[in-house]
């Protein structure tokens, strides 16, 4: 038993690391084959996005089946998944048009999209998910760690969902054709829904009370200015042009106002 303030976390026994294990890759097999022929038959990346996300909740069900960690951590982390699937859901199903992943479809070759689904499986199921084996062994009262999680979290979905509400409404509005949106959450930063997604990897991370649960922010951040980032600045300034220039010297890319 190791403690950290007032919580503690149960070790788990050979046999039930064994059997977590034993169940997640029977998951990402399942899912991996379902995302890569959903894929391939749409032809589009929109089932690779869906099923990438989805995996979350079969794998965050996993661990806190297996977990000896009390309700209440369970519980959040329960919560947090859920809350964040059901706006993932919304926006990659209601509001895919209005998405930059949307826009990708029409960049990423056909044959490479299969393969992609696959990998965003295993993504999401091994890396942005793995805090979460350590959050589902927590038990005692909330400290300063979950707490600063709970924050954070609130603060990434009021970015992430607001911005992604915001640039709908403004694309839905046909006065606004051909114009950049520049104002609100799109005023502080360039990249306003991949701040708010990064900080709820963040509060996910921080649900583990461990240092592993680095792995999920940092893997988090990395796609996105190793991959994401990059590919919309380019379709951006193509769309936009002098607009998206001037636009850029003025508002910063990831941190509002200060990176």
């Amino acid at each position: 038993m190791r403690g950290t303030g007032l919580i503690q976390e149960a070790l788990f026994t050979t046999e039930t690391i064994m059997a977590i294990w034993y169940t997640l890759v029977i998951i990402m097999l399942v899912l991996s084959l379902f995302a890569a022929v959903a894929t391939r038959r749409a032809q589009s990346t929109r089932p690779m996005f869906v099923w990438g996300f989805n995996t979350m909740a079969p794998v965050t069900l996993a661990y806190c089946y297996w977990g000896s960690g009390d309700w209440a951590h369970k519980s959040l982390l329960l919560i947090f998944v859920g809350v964040y699937l059901l706006r993932m859901n919304i926006v990659l199903t209601a509001w895919y048009q209005n998405t930059a992943a949307s826009k990708l479809n029409a960049v990423i070759p056909a044959k490479q999209k299969p393969l992609l689904a696959v990998i965003m499986v295993n993504t999401f199921g091994w890396l942005y998910c793995l805090p979460f084996y350590w959050a589902a062994d927590l038990r005692g009262p909330f400290g300063v760690v979950q707490w600063a999680a709970i924050v954070l979290y609130v603060l990434g979905t009021i970015y992430h969902f607001g911005s992604d509400y915001q640039k709908r409404r403004f694309k839905q509005n046909s006065d606004n054709k051909g114009k950049l949106l520049e104002s609100g959450f799109w005023g502080t930063c360039r990249h306003p829904n991949y701040f708010g997604d990064f900080l709820i990897f963040v509060s996910f991370g921080l649900l583990a009370n461990h240092w592993i649960g680095l792995i999920a922010p940092l893997a988090n951040i990395g796609q996105y200015f190793g991959d994401a980032i990059p590919k919309n600045e380019k379709m951006s300034e193509e769309r936009y042009g002098k607009k998206w220039q001037a636009y850029k010297q003025r508002v910063k890319c990831f941190i509002p106002f200060v990176f």
